[in-house]
């Protein structure tokens, strides 16, 4: 293969960094010990059971991508195979385990080291692999294409941060994305940055967002119970999947607006760990707020969840959503359809780089917010225009089914690849 003086420069640097790369994955399993099976998977001493049937391979790197990858799951096992799906984060882990339970084997992908990725691909053979959104992995591109094993980039984005990155590596990284059988990318304006970038343009189709087609099915008895924790004529506000700094602004945009005995916030950050830090930072504010895995009704003011799974119950739960990652430029957004898919209003902040033509195209059915100053009277509109709110969260509803159909359309053209229609 005409790659191979390339990988071959690869696979020697990952043979010299893997041993300090085992050392620092050691040491953060003893400190960390909730992340001990997520290190030594990744350290190629764990893997999945040996696959005996059919089976396909899909990679989601984290919580995003393991999500949006549902409805095609639902569609593979249908079929009777077996699914794979391999994660690299502990929050995609637990997310997917949470989402698929029993009907996948989910597990935690090695490191992109060739010995590690040569064992993995026996243990699994699949008939093909999805990886989903963008994932440069140049080992297991390499080690699958030398199987004719297929590789499908499912649900395809690169956002303006990520283009510049992959515009650098352009020469080094371009030999790598025609090793996949088929790219899909989300929209015309990620096909414009996949060209930019060295991607073939015969082997790119538009063909929509998996995540309009997801479908959330709660569990009727946990909503039932996290339904009765806020105190009744509260004004439910949910922050989900925050960073740092967004949390405290929040909080002082309440207060601001003259809300804070009106309110009950409910804080679900993106990282579960930071609870500590953002209680801390709550009682210097002035506020209460109950953590969620200690006592779930301690607080009237509101409540931080530190329990991994419990947003989408929240959204469906609350009055109004904001958009946690969408008022920092360094992280730009999260995916706003989960609030929408529940009818909730949602405000969403300047940043939402990472899904730019969504809201581009739901912005009218948002409350769009410039900035952290301009957070409190956002809040009191909202909250002062019932009306308003019920209106647009059934219009950025109505967006989102019709823009269903991806998953149907991104299967359908696989099989035909796989000439099975």
């Amino acid at each position: 293969m005409r790659i191979y003086p390339l990988h071959l420069i690869y696979q020697i640097f990952v043979s010299i960094i893997y041993p300090f790369l085992f050392i620092i994955f050691l040491i953060n399993s003893i400190i960390n010990k909730e992340l001990k099976d997520g290190n030594f998977a990744r350290m190629g001493l764990k893997y999945p059971k040996e696959s005996f049937g059919q089976s396909i391979w899909i990679h989601g790197a984290s919580v995003g991508e393991v999500s949006c990858v549902k409805e095609i799951i639902n569609m593979l096992i249908a079929k009777n195979y077996t699914i794979y799906l391999s994660t690299t984060t502990y929050t995609g882990y637990e997310i997917a385990k949470k989402i698929y339970g029993d009907s996948v084997i989910v597990f935690y992908n090695t490191l992109d080291v060739p010995f590690m990725v040569k064992k993995l691909i026996k243990k699994i053979s699949p008939e093909y692999v999805l990886i989903a959104e963008i994932e440069i992995w140049p080992s297991m591109l390499y080690e699958l294409s030398k199987r004719y094993i297929p590789i499908y980039l499912v649900n395809g984005r690169i956002g303006e941060k990520e283009l510049k990155g992959y515009l650098k590596a352009k020469g080094l990284l371009t030999p790598y994305y025609k090793l996949y059988t088929k790219i899909f990318a989300q929209s015309a304006t990620d096909k414009k940055n996949m060209l930019s970038i060295g991607m073939p343009e015969e082997a790119i189709t538009i063909s929509g967002n998996l995540k309009y087609d997801i479908e959330y099915n709660l569990i009727k008895e946990k909503y039932n119970a996290i339904k009765n924790i806020p105190p009744k004529r509260r004004f439910i506000i949910v922050a989900g999947s925050t960073h740092e700094g967004e949390e405290e602004a929040i909080l002082k945009a309440i207060d601001d607006a003259g809300l804070k005995n009106k309110v009950y916030i409910v804080i679900v950050p993106r990282n579960i760990l930071r609870y500590k830090e953002l209680e801390d930072m709550s009682k210097k504010l002035g506020y209460n707020l109950a953590i969620y895995s200690r006592s779930k009704k301690e607080s009237e003011e509101g409540i931080i969840i530190n329990v991994i799974g419990e947003l989408l119950y929240w959204y469906k739960r609350a009055d109004l959503a904001i958009m946690g990652g969408s008022f920092s430029k360094s992280v730009g957004g999260h995916n706003m359809l989960e609030p929408v898919y529940f009818k909730t209003a949602t405000i969403v902040g300047p940043h939402m780089n990472n899904f730019k033509d969504m809201h581009e195209y739901m912005k009218e059915t948002l409350f769009n917010c410039e900035d952290t100053k301009d957070l409190s009277p956002v809040i009191k509109k909202a909250y002062e225009n019932k009306e308003l709110r019920k209106t647009l969260g059934l219009l950025s509803n109505k967006l989102l089914i019709e823009n269903r159909g991806s998953s149907q359309k991104t299967m359908g053209i696989i099989e035909r690849f796989q000439g099975r229609i």
